[in-house]
């Protein structure tokens, strides 16, 4: 009987455990944030590579599209609250947190210009890629550089 007791106790504290997770930031969401951030930024670098015709190869593209459309869904649970204020070093605002309307407005056209993107390059049409890579930079990551991340 103590063996079933221990079990259900060890068991709820892995489900109080397990949902906290989903509400409190973690020292590992500041890690985890950059490094999705340096993905975006590699693909973006190599898709404007690609276009200019200054290396990689066009049959490429699609993949680092559907890369950034795949990367922008997983931004949009990359800001938990009150992760700015951990341990370790965050160019992520209070903005993100104190703004949370103007931040999601932000990251749900991350989502959104990464699909048209994905969509420009599935269709294969170098000046529509081109100009969905521009909305891109515009609407999603000038705009959340601009208000939400600490200047360089």
């Amino acid at each position: 009987m103590k063996a079933v007791k221990l079990l259900g106790a060890s068991a709820l504290a892995l489900a109080i455990t397990a949902s906290a997770g989903s509400v409190f930031a973690s020292p590992g969401d500041i890690a985890y944030r950059q490094a999705l951030m340096k993905a975006v930024g590699g693909h973006m670098g190599a898709m404007n590579t690609i276009l200019k015709g200054q290396g990689g190869d066009m049959k490429n593209f699609a993949m680092h599209a559907n890369a950034m459309a795949g990367l922008a869904a997983a931004a949009q649970g990359a800001f938990p609250k009150n992760s700015s204020k951990m341990e370790g070093t965050t160019e992520a605002l209070d903005a993100i947190w104190e703004k949370a309307d103007a931040f999601a407005k932000v990251n749900k056209a991350f989502m959104t210009s990464a699909d048209q993107l994905a969509a420009a390059a599935k269709g294969g049409d170098r000046a529509a890629m081109a100009a969905a890579m521009g909305a891109l930079g515009k609407n999603a990551c000038k705009a959340c550089h601009t208000d939400f991340r600490e200047k360089k």
